[in-house]
């Protein structure tokens, strides 16, 4: 018997529906924060601080997006605090997918459970 699903469209199970509007999310802009045109973690003074790059689509097609984009993230994070030491810690996103309790695996899930 098949779960029932909690997500939008089955063919993009990373996108999550809680069904309820949230009401006075709006913020204001910060007009006085200066933002340059472009930045790029890839190259911050001829330094990567960037991780590798993963493929949730090999071998086969797995709704995984939400366990790679936050496990990389971290990792870049960290990478990031650690001034691009090598070597690279490089956190696993099966671990997210087989161990968090509140999302379905390959089946789709959240950033937010999983931070």
């Amino acid at each position: 018997m098949d779960k029932p699903s909690r997500y939008n469209d089955p063919s993009a199970p990373c996108k999550k529906t809680s069904g309820k509007k949230i009401e006075g999310n709006q913020r204001e802009p910060l007009n006085h924060v200066f933002v340059p045109d472009d930045f790029d973690w890839g190259n911050v003074n001829g330094v990567n601080y960037l991780t590798n790059m993963r493929n949730q689509h090999v071998p086969t097609y797995c709704g995984s997006c939400w366990a790679h984009a936050t496990t990389s993230a971290l990792s870049d994070r960290i990478k990031i605090a650690r001034k691009a030491e090598w070597p690279d810690i490089n956190l696993a996103p099966q671990n997210v997918i087989s161990c968090d309790m509140e999302c379905d695996g390959c089946h789709g899930g959240g950033h937010l459970e999983a931070f």
